[in-house]
């Protein structure tokens, strides 16, 4: 069940987003075949709309969870982001053997897309935070989904399982996600959105998501630090995975950062369980504020033809290399930076 002409109609000539708005999430599939409408919660910071519009965090809670817990738990953490709370079919979301087979990915997709028709949301700063099983569906969405205003997904205690990631591909469920079938489901290649941000953190500890890969929740999850290493290649880059040791303690915290492409995918590891330590919520925290620097040459916060020109002539003229500009971090600056800078800018 699609939304209407008419809805998108009344959005375009809707000045801005309330926390009392009415989002249309109302779809069907053969568990809810006259329809079934997603609760939602809205929450929109007390501060002045910055120019370009408030930045946007869709929270997606964990197996039973729902999204009101979410945004009375987060609101005053991210309070610069309106955040925007889905509740999933039968408090889950559909990546296995859960109990809902709801079209989640779709939702988030729709949603999106009426989202970035309001005056007072940056439409290009559109964020995925997905906690345990809804991390999962961060990373289907991150896998799945191609609207470049999803400039941020991160990903909270779950890494990619072996249904998402296998024989050398990403893989999305074109028919569906069933337990009993070879990976679950997960049965055609997908290529991920180049140009993301992407941020996973994860616990050595953790009694439901083994950190280190292996059999639970109805999949099998690779080991995280492989995980997070797929992922930083999907996105250029090109070096060797980062071992264990080569993590980097935040502040003498026991949790260690695993940095790939210049921040723009990162993985933190840590020891508290199947839940956050204040060092990995504040970095999740300072993750989404800070500004996308990827690829931006010159410093002037965007990506641009003027970041290729630098590029470009920093090649040509062969002088000592730097490694702001190995984008693609193979210890080479050379044309596949420049292409990878170009694949940046085009999405």
């Amino acid at each position: 069940m699609r939304k209407s002409l008419l809805l998108y109609f009344s959005i375009m000539f809707s000045q801005d987003l309330f926390e009392s708005s009415q989002l249309n999430t109302l779809t069907n599939w053969f568990q809810e075949p006259l329809g079934w409408t997603y609760p939602l919660e809205i929450n929109i910071p007390d501060l002045t709309t910055p120019e370009t519009g408030f930045p946007v965090c869709i929270l997606l809670h964990g197996f039973g969870g729902n999204g009101n817990q979410l945004v009375y738990q987060y609101q005053n953490i991210l309070n610069t982001q309106i955040l925007i709370a889905p509740t999933g079919y039968m408090n889950s979301w559909n990546i296995s053997n859960e109990p809902s087979k709801a079209p989640d990915v779709e939702m988030i997709s729709d949603l999106v897309n009426q989202l970035q028709l309001f005056n007072n949301i940056n439409s290009d700063k559109i964020r995925i935070i997905g906690f345990s099983n809804g991390a999962a569906l961060a990373n289907r969405i991150f896998i799945e989904n191609y609207n470049s205003g999803i400039d941020i997904i991160c990903s909270i205690v779950s890494q990619l399982s072996e249904a998402q990631y296998h024989n050398d591909n990403f893989y999305y469920p074109s028919n569906g996600t069933n337990g009993n079938q070879e990976f679950n489901g997960y049965n055609d290649i997908a290529i991920p959105l180049i140009g993301r941000k992407y941020l996973n953190i994860g616990n050595i500890n953790d009694p439901i998501i083994p950190y280190f890969g292996g059999a639970a929740v109805g999949v099998n999850f690779l080991n995280s630090l492989n995980s997070i290493y797929l992922i930083a290649k999907s996105q250029g880059y090109q070096g060797d995975i980062l071992s264990d040791e080569e993590g980097i303690e935040i502040d003498g915290s026991s949790t260690y950062e695993y940095n790939y492409l210049s921040n723009q995918v990162v993985h933190l590891k840590g020891n508290s369980g199947h839940n956050l330590n204040t060092y990995q919520q504040q970095y999740l925290v300072n993750y989404l504020e800070s500004s996308p620097d990827y690829g931006d040459l010159n410093q002037d916060n965007l990506v641009n033809i003027l970041d290729v020109v630098i590029l470009v002539n920093y090649v040509l003229q062969n002088i000592n290399q730097s490694i702001e500009y190995d984008l693609n971090q193979d210890d080479n600056i050379n044309i596949l930076d420049i292409i990878l800078l170009i694949n940046i800018i085009l999405v």
